[in-house]
């Protein structure tokens, strides 16, 4: 069996179809699967050497000269596979396999820009989590084939060997926790305001080891930051390094980002901080963490241009610290 599973971004994204891939490998071990993502998520199939990375360049797909001799390209990479598994459901991850001559073509139920009308088998839509809505596919499928129980959540990357992090922790006997203030520049709404992680920090320090998680958005914070709250920042990691670092503490609190959504499938508790985020869509798994929000009536939204910000600058600080030590 040759299966082509298609998320060509984002991070966060590619992350919570990991589930679903993870099962859909263990139930057909024997079955070449390559995974069709931009060149610059690459990395994140490292720790999966069963899956065989299909690289989609970005710069050219997102060029409309180039765009289309790009998916051409990337067809003609995955051409004499029997299957393909949607998990994008954008017009651009459809017509690859469509391209390819591929017969037997999946979609998961959510569907851009008309990219079912490719697809041979796509599913019924769901508003449920992108979690669900990839282990659903997953799920389907298995049961073409007489197989069941692909629709269960594990964190996959559990038990995977990762690089050592080196010495990350100093206290012993206090709850590790990280926490995340910052987001992508893109997803820059979904940032809780920094004055209240200061005052989060200051409520938590005596109690738990905490560590700041700043990435190169974050960048001005980073010496700033540890000294007007007493607590430290983690090293500046190589992605995976990072993973084994979150991978040892016992909560991670942060936005809907994409590393709140890795200590998911690392299977580390997290707490996530939502304003305009649909907390359906962007859920997660029973059991992985919960979210806490203000629910008022302007969100979800997911309007990036806001400036009220209201969502977040009402979630106050006691409710997070409530849910963290309560």
């Amino acid at each position: 069996m040759d299966l082509i599973l298609l998320r060509l971004s984002a991070l966060g994204d590619i992350l919570r179809v990991l589930p679903a891939w993870a099962n859909l490998h263990e139930a057909f071990p024997h079955a070449r699967f390559r995974a069709v993502v931009e060149d610059r998520h690459a990395f994140l199939l490292e720790p999966l050497p069963w899956l065989e990375p299909v690289l989609v360049r970005r710069k050219r797909l997102s060029n409309p000269v180039s765009a289309w001799a790009e998916l051409q390209r990337a067809a003609g990479l995955i051409r004499g596979a029997e299957t393909s598994l949607d998990f994008h459901g954008i017009l651009k991850a459809a017509l690859i396999p469509r391209l390819a001559g591929i017969s037997e073509r999946w979609g998961d139920g959510v569907t851009k820009e008309f990219a079912g009308a490719l697809q041979t088998h796509p599913l019924p839509f769901r508003h449920q989590t992108r979690y669900a809505q990839a282990l659903g596919l997953a799920e389907a499928f298995g049961r073409s084939r007489g197989v069941e129980g692909l629709g269960r959540f594990r964190p996959v990357l559990g038990e995977v060997p990762l690089p050592d992090p080196g010495p990350i922790w100093s206290v012993q006997g206090k709850p590790r926790m990280v926490l995340v203030p910052g987001a992508s520049r893109r997803g820059a709404i979904k940032r809780w305001p920094l004055r209240h992680w200061v005052t989060l920090a200051g409520k938590l320090k005596d109690r738990c080891d905490l560590r700041w998680s700043l990435g190169p958005e974050e960048e001005d914070l980073r010496e700033w930051l540890p000294k007007a709250t007493g607590v430290a920042a983690l090293p500046r990691l190589r992605f995976w390094e990072l993973a084994a670092a979150l991978r040892q503490a016992d909560r991670v609190v942060a936005p809907d980002t994409g590393l709140l959504h890795l200590a998911v499938v690392l299977g580390v508790p997290a707490l996530g901080l939502y304003g305009s985020s649909d907390p359906v869509v962007a859920g997660l798994p029973d059991g992985a963490g919960r979210i806490l929000r203000t629910g008022i009536p302007c969100s979800p939204c997911r309007e990036r241009a806001c400036q009220r910000r209201q969502c977040l600058e009402d979630l106050g600080v006691e409710a997070v610290a409530e849910a963290l030590l309560g």
